[in-house]
């Protein structure tokens, strides 16, 4: 019955941001924290991307263009077709490959040298938290590195909480007044820390604004 319940939950944040894709970029958080979205940046480009680049749940492409810039081999991948429209249309030119898929029923064809996301890993449910680190493993060549951007719990104040879910579940409005459910779990960086040690990562987080913070890490040992 939980698991029914979760894989319909995680249909319905799919479809979410299907029907947001054209509103998106308006009104991601990027655009009300102009000075942290540069400070994110900045940090990216110090971690320097590089060889083989893996994108997971790219959305319009906002960071796809970041990453762009940086490395010459891009893959980039999300389960909206909007979005992957939308991010093909603002990587006009760019030597970019888009996937369409669920990363939760996606397989690699290939091990990459950095793997990449934003605002992602809040949208995985805690039962398939462990799951989805096997799968970067999966992706992550021996010696490749992983760089995550995500929301602070005080990003929960600007969400409406869903009591009594599966998982931490937000409710979130569309212009057209459409409601849709999506998982959000807000991680303290600390406690992300530690339990991506339990699984065999080695990761330094560093917190950027009131609102979000970045991971950077690797395989331990």
């Amino acid at each position: 019955m939980e698991q029914d319940e979760l894989d319909a939950l995680l249909s319905e944040q799919v479809a979410y941001y299907r029907a947001r894709a054209a509103e998106y970029d308006a009104s991601a958080p990027w655009e009300l924290e102009a000075d942290s979205h540069a400070r994110l940046v900045e940090a990216l480009r110090y971690f320097g991307p590089r060889g083989r680049v893996l994108e997971l749940a790219c959305g319009t492409g906002v960071w796809t263009a970041e990453l762009a810039a940086q490395c010459d081999d891009l893959t980039a991948l999300d389960a909206s077709p909007e979005m992957i429209e939308l991010a093909r249309e603002r990587l006009l030119g760019r030597d970019v490959r888009f996937i369409g898929a669920d990363i939760f029923g996606w397989r690699p064809d290939q091990r990459y040298d950095t793997i990449f996301f934003s605002a992602w890993l809040s949208h995985v449910p805690p039962q398939r938290f462990e799951r989805f680190w096997k799968l970067v493993d999966a992706c992550l060549a021996d010696r490749g590195r992983v760089f995550v951007i995500d929301e602070l719990p005080a990003g929960a104040a600007e969400e409406e909480i869903v009591a009594d879910a599966v998982a931490p579940v937000v409710r979130r409005p569309l212009s057209s007044g459409e409601r849709y459910r999506a998982v959000k779990v807000f991680y303290e960086p600390e406690a992300l820390q530690s339990r991506l040690s339990a699984l065999g990562w080695r990761f330094e987080t560093h917190e950027v604004g009131w609102r979000f913070f970045y991971a950077v890490g690797a395989r331990a040992g």
